[in-house]
C-alpha cells in the first residue's frame, strides 16, 4: 500500500457525512482523501516519509467553502478610505476632506462602504462632494456596492455629461434639467463610472490577491466561489497558480448583463478551456433585481418610498431565454435575487428551463421570501446563496435603511435561513466580501445569533430563523459543495473525497456562538497540502 502524504490522528472529526459522522483519524495521498476512522484504519498508510499531525485537542471539520465574494472587486476597491460607520453627511465631509488633503489636486478620491443615511436629504449629491474633496475627481461606493456616487470632475473623466442608456434599467440619475446628480444607481451605470478611475497593475493586483488568499487560508477557507468578472481576474489566478501561490480553489461565475448575454456564453466557453487544479468556471451569474436599501430590489408590492416595483431586466423573457441558453450550455445559472417578486421570478424560470447537465442553479442572497416559495428550493433543488452577515446593518427597531424601506410588516421576511432548511432545502453561505467581512467564523457565528457577533448587548432580528451550530457548519462545507455542483467529490471527509480541511484548535460545533470567531484556526488543507500552519 502507498503512503499517505499526510495522516492526522487522535483527533475529532465532524465529517459531516451522514454514514459516519465522526472519527479521530484521516489520511490524505495525492490530493485525495484515502482513510477515515480510527488509529488502525490510518496505520497502513503511514511510513516514514508521511507527515503525521497528533490531533490531540484538534477539529477536524471539511474545508470551508465562502460560496459569494468578489475578491478582485475588493482589492482595487479597498485601497480607498472606508466610511463604514458614517452615518451624518457631517462625518462624511470630513473623511472626504480628509483623504483629498492628503493627495494631488488631480488625484482620485475613492471611499468606500458609504451608508445610505449619510447623505440622506441630499438630492445633488455631486455638489456636496466637490466641496469636500476640493473639485478633485472621487469616486464612493455605497457599502451595498450597487450603487455609487462621483464627483462633477469624476463624471467628467468618466465621459458622464448627462443620462445614458444601458441594457437595463441602470441609470445616470439627473435632475430637471439633465445635469448629472452625482448618484450612478445600479450595477452598469456603477461600473461605467468606475472604468475611469485608473486601476492597478495586475503585478499589483497579483501581489495583494496572493496576500488576501493567504489571509483567507488562515481563517480556514480552502474554496470561494467568485459571481462576476472583474477584468484581470483569470490572469491573476493563472499567475498565482504557476507560482504556487494561490491556496485555495476557486470556482468563477461571470456575470452577465441583459444586453452582453452572447458576448458572456463566448467568453465562459473560452474560459473553460482555461481551467486549471485550482481555479474552474462553473456558472453563470445574472441580475434581477438590485438592493432593497436603493430601492431596486424587484418586490411584490412597493416599499415605502414607492420604489421596488421593477426587475433590472427591462423585458424577463429575455432573462428566461438567457437563462435558457445558460443551461444548453450545460452550466448552471447563479441569479442575484433579492426581492420577494425577484426570487419567485428566478424560481419560476429554473422551473420552466430545467436543470443543468452539471450543477444547480442557485439563487445568490434571497433576502426577501414570500411564503409560497420557501418549499420551492427544496421541491426544485435550488440551493439558496445567502449572507447572514448582511443582516448587521439591520436594527430591532426597524430605524435602519433597509426596514424603513420595508415597513415593520415585511422585516419579519427578512434572511429566512431556517425556513428553507426545514422545509428540506440547502443553505450555502458566504461573505459577499468587501460588503461584509470574510471570516467565516465571524458569518457562521451571525447566522446562529441573528445579530452582530460583538454587540453582545444589541437583541436578535428574526431569532426563529437562527441556524444550529451544524447548519452554519454545513453551510460552509456540505451544502456550500451541493452550491457548486460538488456533493459527490467535496464537503465531507470521506474515502475519495477532494483532501480539502479546516483544522481548529476546539470544537466549533461545541464552542458558544459568541466566541467561535476566536476559535484558533491551526491547519488549512488544501489538495492534501497544508495551505496554512498556525505554528510553522
Amino acid at each position: 500500500m502507498t503512503a499517505a502524504d499526510l495522516v492526522i490522528r487522535d483527533a475529532l472529526i465532524h465529517t459531516m457525512d451522514p454514514t459516519r459522522p465522526s472519527a479521530s483519524a484521516v489520511a490524505v495521498r495525492q490530493g485525495r482523501i484515502v482513510a477515515v476512522g480510527d488509529g488502525e484504519d490510518v496505520r497502513p498508510h503511514v511510513d516514514r516519509r508521511t507527515e503525521v499531525i497528533d490531533g490531540t485537542g484538534l477539529v477536524v471539520t471539511p474545508g470551508l467553502v465562502d460560496s459569494h465574494q468578489h475578491p478582485l472587486h475588493g482589492i482595487t476597491t479597498g485601497q480607498g478610505a472606508s466610511a463604514a460607520g458614517l452615518t451624518t453627511p457631517d462625518g462624511l465631509g470630513e473623511l472626504l476632506a480628509r483623504v483629498a488633503g492628503g493627495l494631488a489636486s488631480d488625484a482620485w478620491v475613492i471611499v468606500n462602504g458609504v451608508e445610505y443615511g449619510a447623505l440622506a436629504g441630499h438630492d445633488r449629491p455631486r455638489a456636496f462632494i466637490d466641496d469636500a474633496v476640493a473639485g478633485r475627481p472621487a469616486f464612493l461606493w455605497f457599502a451595498d456596492c450597487h450603487n455609487a456616487l462621483m464627483s462633477t470632475r469624476g463624471l467628467r473623466l468618466a465621459g458622464i455629461t448627462g443620462p445614458m442608456r444601458f441594457g437595463d434599467r441602470s441609470e445616470i440619475v439627473v435632475d430637471e434639467d439633465g445635469v448629472p446628480t452625482g448618484l450612478l444607481h445600479e450595477t452598469s451605470a456603477v461600473l461605467h463610472g468606475y472604468a475611469a478611475v485608473p486601476p492597478p497593475t495586475t503585478e499589483d493586483i497579483a501581489r495583494l490577491a496572493a496576500d488576501l488568499f493567504a489571509d483567507q487560508a488562515a481563517r480556514g477557507i480552502t474554496g470561494i466561489h467568485v459571481p462576476d468578472h472583474w477584468p484581470g481576474t483569470e490572469a491573476v489566478l493563472d499567475a498565482l497558480e504557476q507560482q504556487d501561490r494561490l491556496p485555495l480553489r476557486v470556482l468563477l461565475a461571470p456575470w452577465t448583463f441583459p444586453d452582453r448575454v452572447d458576448d458572456t456564453l463566448d467568453a465562459v466557453r473560452s474560459l473553460r478551456t482555461r481551467d486549471r487544479a485550482r481555479w474552474r468556471t462553473g456558472a453563470v451569474k445574472f441580475f434581477l433585481d438590485g438592493t432593497i436599501d436603493g430601492g431596486s430590489a424587484w418586490l411584490g408590492h412597493p416599499d415605502c418610498a414607492g420604489d421596488g416595483t421593477r426587475p433590472m431586466w427591462t423585458d424577463v423573457h429575455r432573462y428566461r431565454d438567457a437563462v435558457r441558453k445558460v443551461v444548453d450550455l450545460g452550466l448552471p445559472c447563479f441569479t442575484h435575487a433579492i426581492g420577494d417578486r425577484a426570487v419567485t421570478n428566478a424560481l419560476d424560470t429554473y422551473q420552466a428551463v430545467g436543470r443543468p447537465a452539471r450543477g444547480r442553479h442557485r439563487i445568490e442572497h434571497a433576502e426577501l421570501l414570500a411564503d409560497n416559495d420557501i418549499s420551492r428550493f427544496a421541491e426544485l433543488d435550488v440551493v439558496a446563496s445567502m449572507q447572514p452577515t448582511h443582516q448587521d446593518w439591520t436594527l430591532p427597531d426597524h430605524t435602519d435603511n433597509w426596514s424603513t424601506r420595508l415597513g415593520a410588516d415585511r422585516c419579519g421576511h427578512g434572511w429566512r435561513c431556517a425556513d428553507i432548511v426545514r422545509a428540506g432545502g440547502r443553505v450555502a453561505l458566504g461573505s459577499d466580501w468587501p460588503v461584509a467581512a470574510y471570516d467565516p467564523r465571524v458569518v457562521m457565528a451571525g447566522a446562529r445569533l441573528r445579530r452582530p457577533v460583538a454587540e453582545h448587548d444589541r437583541a436578535p432580528v428574526g431569532a426563529d430563523q437562527a441556524l444550529t451550530a451544524h447548519q452554519a457548519l454545513a453551510g460552509y462545507t456540505a451544502w456550500a459543495a451541493r452550491g457548486a455542483g460538488e456533493e459527490s467529490i467535496a464537503g465531507r471527509v470521506r474515502e475519495g473525497f477532494q483532501a480539502d480541511l479546516t483544522v481548529f484548535l476546539g470544537d466549533p460545533l461545541a464552542v458558544p456562538a459568541e466566541e467561535l470567531p476566536d476559535l484558533p484556526v491551526e491547519f488549512t488543507v488544501v489538495a492534501g497540502r497544508i495551505a496554512h500552519r498556525a505554528n510553522p
